[in-house]
């Protein structure tokens, strides 16, 4: 998979997860309206929003890994291309 492909499955995972952390809110502001405890109401959805925004933040984490990486393999490329311009290999 490259480095790209990787990105792209991060973000849609985050597209998934944030989705999840904001049913979660909103559920947990209707509790608060309502005078009531979410995480003593609903433990299960209290974990479940703790997991997704634990996972959230670790692929936070790897995106900014990942985009340093494709970074570092634009410039690669880019001087390779240079040097192969240089060389006569290749047309500008």
């Amino acid at each position: 998979m490259t480095t790209q492909e990787k990105i792209n499955e991060l973000e849609s995972r985050q597209i998934v997860l944030s989705n999840e952390m904001a049913s979660s809110d909103a559920h947990a502001a209707k509790c608060i309206k309502l005078g009531l405890n979410f995480g003593e109401a609903y433990p299960e959805e209290l974990e479940r929003y703790k997991a997704s925004r634990d996972e959230y933040n670790a692929n936070e984490v790897a995106l900014s890994e990942l985009y340093a990486a494709l970074e570092k393999e634009a410039q690669a490329d880019a001087a390779d291309h240079h040097i192969a311009m240089v060389e006569g290999q290749v047309d500008a």
